[in-house]
């Protein structure tokens, strides 16, 4: 699937179906495979075969209707007789995977009302997360469930994206917890040996999880992906910055951790999460990608139910334990989402980021316009972000006025970012986190607020009916909040 999305960004369409096709072929019948095979072969404008493809997804257990009617590179195989037949097959398998798989099991059912949130608040959050092409929400409070939401389609599961990476900070939590990891600041050299020397010697785990590692990195993922074995991808390039002196958004190295779960456990890391985090949680119907090496990737690939999302933070909020079981430490956890993990970043925790109600504030840096501009960005696309630089913007003001200098492009957006790299947006916050969050792309989101006793799961598929600029939905933690704050502080 990798080869295949890569030959799709080259825009060579025939050897993206040819590996898709060969990988059926050898046997790997996933759902997912084939719905990406359908997507391919519907671009290149053969609408029988994605037909023929959709069939097999179906057969398979593909049990998406809302991916299958909103789509927008399935809209001319829309058109063909029998296309609601496969829509009503989806539906059932939905169904009897949620059964087979007890997704969700575990969780008492509660109304709005009983758990006291604004009920305007509550039809403008959905409002919001239908208009903004969600394809899942769920909503607890108290420990109970308050909603699940589909918008025309039902559960199913989801690519998480980097949201990911908060998964792999618990792996490393449970290992700490018993003692296979002695601490946060054991060295990565008591894993991998090679890293004994130089800056390399000087790097933890803590560094890794904290995106202080200073290991070279693209802000891309396209060199990671075009590698063989992620973890020896990373294991083999530089360290250039100094362990702990900057913070730098990192997927090569969240892609190590995965090395370290497996060297800590004996157990692939989604063979031992399986077992210490998801079983306990009643937890069954999950994918995780793996590179050709097969190694569980770090940096995103987890695909699992919203409702299931919603029990690992509610276990988080709930400090470790689910129906009387200790699952996780309260220290890791408020290690993690607790407060912040370096003195850089005051939103960055391990591999979760830390949310703050009032007081946070976004700067976009002339040093990264400069840095974008000596990397290639053309000096007429940076003249409009020169409007807002170095001027702080509230957190909820900043992502629309940052698109809207980049004319809403956000493939513009993309490529800035990317230039402007190792420099940050500059964030300041007032007042401590109230609560902590697993963020991934495409609006991908994981909030636990123990403050409010309430936990918020956003999830969504890139089916392209709406931008991904409007996909990211960056109101969303603030739209969660007026459930059970209605009016804003005072300021």
């Amino acid at each position: 699937m990798t080869r295949s999305w890569m030959a799709q960004r080259e825009g060579d369409l025939p050897k993206a179906q040819d590996e898709l096709r060969r990988a059926w072929d050898a046997g790997h019948h996933a759902p997912e495979l084939a719905r990406v095979a359908a997507n391919v072969a519907a671009e290149a404008k053969d609408t029988a075969a994605a037909f023929t493809w959709l069939e097999r997804a179906l057969d398979v257990g593909y049990a998406d209707p809302g991916g299958l009617l909103h789509a927008k590179a399935l809209a001319p195989v829309r058109e063909l007789p029998g296309y609601d037949a496969l829509v009503e097959r989806a539906r059932k398998n939905a169904r009897e995977a949620r059964s087979t798989w007890g997704v969700g099991s575990g969780l008492e059912k509660t109304t709005p009302s009983e758990a006291g949130l604004s009920e305007p608040a509550l039809a403008a959050l959905l409002k919001a997360a239908e208009d903004s092409g969600s394809a899942g929400l769920v909503l607890l409070r108290h420990g109970k469930l308050v909603g699940e939401w589909y918008f025309g389609g039902d559960t199913h599961r989801i690519e998480a994206m980097s949201a990911t990476k908060g998964m792999v900070a618990l792996a490393i939590g449970l290992l700490i917890d018993e003692g296979k990891i002695p601490s946060l600041d054991t060295p990565v050299s008591a894993f991998f040996p090679e890293w004994k020397d130089g800056l390399k010697g000087q790097v933890t785990v803590r560094h890794l999880l904290n995106h202080t590692s200073g290991l070279a990195a693209n802000r891309g993922t396209l060199d990671i992906y075009a590698s063989n074995d992620f973890v020896r991808y990373a294991l083999d390039s530089e360290v250039t910055n100094t362990p702990g002196s900057k913070h730098a958004y990192n997927n090569k190295a969240t892609n190590l951790v995965a090395g370290i779960v497996e060297r800590a456990s004996g157990e692939k890391m989604d063979v031992y999460l399986a077992r210490r985090l998801f079983a306990p949680l009643g937890i069954r119907d999950f994918r995780w990608d793996t590179d050709p090496s097969g190694n569980p990737v770090g940096m995103a690939g987890l695909q699992l139910h919203p409702l299931d999302f919603a029990k690992v933070g509610q276990m988080l909020l709930q400090g470790g334990m689910w129906q009387g079981q200790r699952i996780l430490s309260t220290e890791w956890i408020h290690a993690m989402g607790g407060a912040p993990s370096q003195p850089h970043m005051p939103t960055g925790g391990l591999l979760w980021w830390l949310l703050y109600e009032d007081g946070m504030s976004v700067t976009l840096g002339s040093d990264m316009l400069e840095q974008a501009l000596r990397n290639g960005f053309p000096e007429a696309s940076l003249a409009p972000l020169r409007e807002i630089a170095d001027r702080p913007l509230p957190q909820k003001d900043f992502y629309p006025a940052f698109m809207a200098k980049l004319g809403g492009d956000s493939n513009r957006a993309r490529d800035f970012m990317m230039k402007s790299a190792p420099f940050n947006l500059k964030q300041a916050v007032e007042g401590a986190p109230s609560g902590f969050a697993a963020v991934g792309q495409g609006g991908n989101r994981v909030i636990v607020l123990p403050k409010y006793d309430l936990v918020a799961v956003r999830m969504s598929d890139p089916d392209e009916r709406v931008s991904d600029e409007v996909l990211e939905f960056t109101a969303f933690a603030e739209l969660v909040l007026r459930l059970v704050r209605p009016e804003p502080t005072a300021r």
